[in-house]
């Protein structure tokens, strides 16, 4: 039997480093660079935005995974 779904189980979670990666970059901007207290906030946002989109993005996704693992497996509603 194929290991397809665990590997796009896998793939799914991976995917979900993106949000850890913007919040590294956004921090990485803001203590690391020599720019002022509005363009913090500016980058903040602009990148707080990104990740809160990726993350309903990622969400979805998920749900739609679960469901296909529940018919996958058998075990559809």
């Amino acid at each position: 039997m194929s290991n397809n779904i665990f590997d796009l189980e896998q793939q799914i979670q991976d995917c979900w480093k993106v949000t850890d990666d913007i919040e590294l970059i956004t921090n990485h901007l803001v203590r690391e660079l020599d720019i002022d207290a509005i363009t913090a906030d500016t980058i903040v946002n602009k990148y707080s935005a990104v990740k809160e989109l990726y993350e309903i993005k990622f969400d979805q996704m998920w749900k739609t995974f679960e469901k296909v693992c529940a018919e996958y497996h058998g075990k559809g509603e």
